[in-house]
This record gives C-alpha cells, sequence and structure tokens, in this order.
C-alpha cells in the first residue's frame, strides 16, 4: 500500500470524541484500530462499545482506523504514533507481529493488543481471554441439548483463539455426554474467512447432512451463515463474542460470550488514571471475562439445563472443573 500522509490520516479516521460533562484529558490521546470491519456485530464491534464508553465517560479523545491488510495497519500505527496518538489499541491475533515492529520504534507511546501475544515488551499489554472456558460452555450445553448425538464446531481459521475455542468446545460436549461425536472445521485460511458468510453456510450444511444438530461457530461475520443453516434444519448455532441470541430466535442456543467490550474499557480507564501496566492479562470465569448468555429470546431453549451450566461456570471459576483436550479437533494438547 502506497505511504499515508498524515494529511490523509487526519482527513479519513473517524473521531470519536465524547464529553458527556467531562472535560478532556489531553495527555491521553488514544487510537483504535479494527481489522477489516468495526460493526461487525462481534469481536470488533464490543471493542468499539467499550472504546465509546470510555470516551464518553472520561472525555477522551479516541481516533479510528479500520484497516484492510497488514502493511496498512503498520503504516497507520507508525502515523498515528507520530501524530501525537500516546496509546495505541490493537484487536486479533494478527497484529500480534506489526505491534511488536512498532512498539520497539516508538518505545515512548503505549500498545494494549486484546487477543495478541507480546508479553516481553515494557510498552505492551496483551489482554487475552479463557476462549476454551467460554468453548467449554458452549459444548456442555451442546452435550446436553443434542438430540442426535453429534455435534459440530466451525472457525473463522485455524489461530490460537479459535483453536482454544473450538478445542474448548469438544471438552465441553465430552463433559456433559462422553459418547458425543464431535465434527470439526475451518472456513478458510485468511482473514477473510472471518467474512465469508456464505462460507460458513456451506461448511454447516454438510455438518447438518453428517448429523450434527447444534453447531458452535467462533468465525465471525461467517457465523451468520451457520446460523442460517441451522435454522433451514430446525437445528441449533451457538454463536460467539456478543450475546447474538436475538439474531435468529429459537434458533440460537446460546452465544459464547467474550467481553472485549470490557477489556476495552478497562484499557482506557487504566491509561487515564495512570494505572496501566506492561505484561499480560488473561480474563476468564473468575472476573466474569468469559461467560455463556441467558436471555429472553432463548431461556425457553435452555431452562431445563440453565442451573446445571451455572455450576460449571462455578465449577471453572473455582478450577474444580477441568478442560480436558480431546482428539476430534486438532491441536488441541497446544493451547490447552
Amino acid at each position: 500500500m502506497q505511504k499515508f500522509t498524515l494529511l490523509r490520516l487526519i482527513a479519513v479516521s473517524i473521531f470519536l470524541v465524547f464529553y458527556g460533562g467531562v472535560p478532556a484529558r489531553p495527555e491521553t490521546v488514544g487510537a483504535v484500530i479494527f481489522t477489516n470491519a468495526k460493526m461487525d456485530g462481534s469481536f470488533n464491534q464490543l471493542a468499539a462499545i467499550g472504546s465509546e464508553r470510555a470516551a464518553a465517560e472520561f472525555g477522551l479523545e479516541i481516533r479510528e482506523w479500520i484497516s484492510t491488510d497488514p502493511d496498512e495497519t503498520m503504516n497507520v500505527i507508525r502515523q498515528f504514533a507520530k501524530s501525537g496518538v500516546n496509546h495505541i489499541l490493537t484487536l486479533g491475533f494478527e497484529s500480534s507481529e506489526l505491534v511488536r515492529t512498532t512498539a520497539l520504534e516508538f518505545p515512548d507511546v503505549k500498545f494494549t493488543s486484546i487477543d495478541g501475544v507480546i508479553s516481553d515488551l515494557p510498552n505492551v499489554r496483551s489482554i487475552l481471554f479463557a476462549d476454551d472456558e467460554s468453548g467449554f460452555l458452549a459444548g456442555y450445553v451442546a452435550g446436553l441439548k443434542t438430540r442426535t448425538g453429534t455435534v459440530g464446531t466451525i472457525g473463522g481459521m485455524d489461530i490460537p483463539p479459535v483453536r482454544r475455542f473450538m478445542c474448548g468446545f469438544e471438552a465441553g460436549a465430552r463433559y456433559a455426554n462422553a459418547d458425543v461425536s464431535v465434527l470439526s472445521s475451518f472456513v478458510g485460511q485468511d482473514m477473510y474467512a472471518f467474512r465469508n458468510i456464505q462460507g460458513g453456510k456451506a461448511i454447516a450444511d454438510k455438518m447438518f447432512a453428517d448429523g450434527a444438530d447444534v453447531i458452535f461457530a467462533p468465525a465471525g461475520m461467517a457465523a451468520e451463515g451457520v446460523a442460517r443453516a441451522a435454522r433451514e434444519q430446525d437445528a441449533h448455532v451457538i454463536m460467539v463474542d456478543a450475546n447474538k441470541n436475538g439474531f435468529l430466535p429459537g434458533t440460537v442456543l446460546t452465544s459464547a460470550l467474550k467481553r472485549v467490550d470490557e477489556a476495552a474499557y478497562a484499557t482506557w480507564k487504566a491509561a487515564i488514571d495512570d494505572t496501566w501496566t506492561p505484561g499480560l492479562v488473561v480474563m476468564t470465569t473468575r472476573d466474569k471475562g468469559v461467560g455463556w448468555a441467558v436471555d429472553e429470546h432463548n431461556r425457553d431453549l435452555v431452562s431445563d439445563v440453565e442451573d446445571q451450566v451455572n455450576a460449571i461456570v462455578d465449577g471453572l471459576a473455582a478450577g474444580s472443573v477441568a478442560i480436558v483436550p480431546g482428539d476430534s479437533v486438532a491441536g488441541c494438547a497446544d493451547v490447552l
């Protein structure tokens, strides 16, 4: 991609500046870089919600950029750093090396990487989630609710956070039902997979034809295709990250929650409070960083298992429930 000029960056960036009666604090100027889409109904949108909440509450200036490829992301980070931004929030595992490179170039800029893994630099904080716990809860629900004895999981692409979701799902399904069969697949091999709604539907169609009646879909927007396939087959889907129980009520069995909104909000609050520290943070069931969703859209579907699932939430938080890797999803021993 052609080198950005600062003028173009400022002209095209979207600025989130909310005052809410609180004076802006010029000592903290933030930026969020989204990959591919902002309003994706899931991971990125949650980060936007948390950032907007912080901007409104603290009178914080937070700039935005929606990046379409790694080269663009690198250029935008550099331009933000050169233009006075002193705290940059990046989203997704795929940005890890870009953050490492630019954090070394700009040691006075703080970086927070949600789902990225950079734990050894003094100006970078990595926030991860116990995706395996969230997936385990989804699997436990699926194992209790399956009528055919076969469930499935479809990931966007094979990256560690997605694999942790899927491996946790298998473990949870087997915890609920030792005899359950677990099918697994990925939509694609690059970030486009998370937007490939038709690809998600095609894989789900095959899984349903192979006997699955519940599919867990940590696949971004591609999960919408899985949900549509489930509706056609009178089956169920479990959505991911945000509460999407209302996407297709009666078809969405539950949503495996990943509180990216809280991670983003906490990032900006720490920046304002001057309590931000580098290193690695993992959000778990213990601090309600992950969980499952029950509301008016799915309560009738899960009311018979709600107490059982909540007991598993408590067990995971207390450490009395162990997540044991299975063999239906490749590489689980590497991520669990």
